[in-house]
């Protein structure tokens, strides 16, 4: 049977803090396509329900088809960058994220729908966004 030395409390707590140091390393490299998609999509929603809010004609076209774009290319990437750990997003916080998200969102499509032009009200849901975007994207790297 092999002996181990005895650890001095010193030795110990270098252990301990090692293996503290390589969780989180472990930790915060899963946790980084969650923050991105988080922060970019508020990013391009908000930008985009902006554009949208102040543009008429062919660049309220353009800004509606870039933002489904900026959209639909954030969901693959996310999708391709979460392999293997879909369960860990399908948790309740991330249900909590995406609907806070959405609220946010409906209610700067309803400023595009109900308010078109207006700059006060286009910038406040617009930057609604923005702050529950970062907020939950702030949860995440804390989590």
């Amino acid at each position: 049977m092999d002996t181990h030395p005895a650890l001095t409390p010193a030795e110990a707590q270098h252990l301990l803090d090692r293996a503290d140091r390589l969780s989180r390393s472990a930790h915060d490299a899963t946790r980084w396509p969650y923050i991105t998609f988080i922060v970019a999509l508020g990013v391009a929603t908000a930008m985009g329900t902006f554009a949208m809010a102040l543009a008429t004609g062919d660049a309220f076209g353009l800004a509606y088809v870039g933002t489904l774009a900026v959209a639909f290319a954030l969901i693959l990437f996310f999708v391709i960058s979460i392999q293997g750990r879909a369960a860990f997003a399908r948790s309740r916080r991330w249900t909590a994220y995406i609907v806070s998200w959405f609220v946010t969102y409906a209610a700067a499509l309803a400023v595009v729908i109900f308010a078109h032009g207006s700059v006060v009200l286009a910038s406040i849901a617009s930057g609604l966004i923005l702050v529950v975007s970062f907020l939950c994207a702030a949860r995440e790297a804390r989590s």
